[in-house]
């Protein structure tokens, strides 16, 4: 791990543990730092990720404070940087934090978003703090949705899909259709999405060879491409939809 993906990482879980202790009620932490926190993911993520089952605005005042009272401080005292953030929230709330001292800057983005969530919310402990999150399979189900409604394509999903498709149910595929329904997808954007993967399976290859190259712990990245390892991502992606369209 290098000098600076460990101060990230530094930032990250005093991000994370200050929403958690103040906030924890309010926000369910979701996404890859969220693997990479409770399930000691194998892939790294820069942002971190939030479902607020409520309104979305109401929860952004309150966290600005949050941040600066609290979360700030903490970062000074503990790693010796001085923190700002800008708000650059458009369709879903996003808080970017800069971290910074004379020799780097750092920016972590913090997403809230509204998830369709079929479990109830699960709580996890990790280092004395008690996180409360979506279910292991209302996770890995976002990620089958992610894969079909982001507007850009974000490789990252299918790595997520693939590490932890053990955790889908028997019936997650219902559950997926029902909450596909809830936010406006179709069947039509399953099969696009699959016409899109065969048709330009080279570049979405290329594209998680550069996430695996970026985003993998170093010493998991030859045995995630052990036997075709990149094409069985992109070809588990490819069975999943299939399921549903």
């Amino acid at each position: 791990m290098n000098e600076q993906l460990s101060t990230i990482e530094r930032l990250q879980r005093l991000i994370a543990q200050t929403i958690a202790r103040e906030s924890g009620e309010k926000l369910l932490l979701i996404g890859g730092f969220r693997y990479r926190l409770l399930d000691k993911s194998i892939r790294q993520s820069i942002d971190i990720d939030y479902h607020c089952p409520g309104d979305l605005e109401k929860i952004k005042i309150p966290l600005l404070s949050l941040f600066q009272r609290r979360l700030f401080p903490e970062v000074k005292r503990e790693i010796g940087m001085e923190c700002s953030f800008l708000d650059k929230s458009e369709l879903f709330i996003t808080l970017e934090l800069s971290f910074y001292n004379q020799r780097e800057r750092i920016e972590i983005p913090v997403d809230i978003v509204t998830i369709p969530c079929s479990d109830a919310p699960e709580t996890r402990t990790v280092g004395g703090t008690i996180y409360l999150t979506a279910s292991d399979a209302d996770m890995v189900e976002s990620k089958i949705i992610s894969l079909m409604s982001r507007s850009f394509f974000q490789t990252r999903d299918m790595v997520d899909l693939y590490l932890f498709k053990s955790f889908i149910l028997p019936e997650s595929m219902d559950r997926v259709q029902q909450k596909m329904i809830t936010i406006g997808l179709t069947k039509e954007h399953a099969d696009t999405l699959i016409k899109d993967l065969q048709k330009n399976r080279a570049f979405h290859v290329r594209n998680l060879d550069k996430v695996i190259d970026e985003r993998i712990d170093k010493n998991m990245r030859p045995l995630i491409r052990m036997n075709n390892g990149v094409d069985s991502i992109l070809d588990f992606a490819m069975e999943t939809l299939r399921k549903i369209s």
